[in-house]
């Protein structure tokens, strides 16, 4: 990925470019079924595994009670850029970073910045799970 980090600051905006391409992935991107994203996020934490399955099951529900497969294919695809965006150590670390900036921002402009690298992180991994 050639695209440009904003470097935190008040209002000075420094880049620098974001190389993926060392960055390892912890696993192959699994396929957008229900058990492979499963297996992918109970090896992303606990935590991820656990909010997984709430939202699986309440997918199912809607999904029952509209007759409509819409939910489940949301909840796969959402799922899936969830692991796309973790499943390098350094994309997640760097979108956790971002995450923090967002929220600590002094400034307007500075919280754009980072929503900006964040959207260009989640457009990574949209492109992945449609590949």
């Amino acid at each position: 990925m050639d695209d440009l980090r904003h470097i935190g600051g008040d209002s000075a905006v420094s880049t620098q470019p974001i190389e993926d391409s060392h960055d390892e992935p912890l696993f192959p991107m699994p396929p957008l079924t229900e058990q492979a994203l499963r297996v992918a996020v109970r090896s992303l934490g606990l935590s991820a595994a656990v909010r997984f399955e709430e939202e699986f099951h309440s997918a199912w529900q809607e999904a029952v009670q509209t007759d409509s497969t819409v939910p489940m294919h949301t909840f796969l695809q959402r799922w899936g850029i969830f692991v796309a965006l973790r499943r390098y150590p350094e994309r997640a670390r760097r979108l956790h970073e971002l995450e923090t900036a967002v929220a600590e921002a002094s400034s307007v402009e500075d919280a754009r910045c980072a929503a900006a690298e964040i959207g260009v992180l989640l457009d990574a991994a949209r492109r992945e799970v449609a590949a």
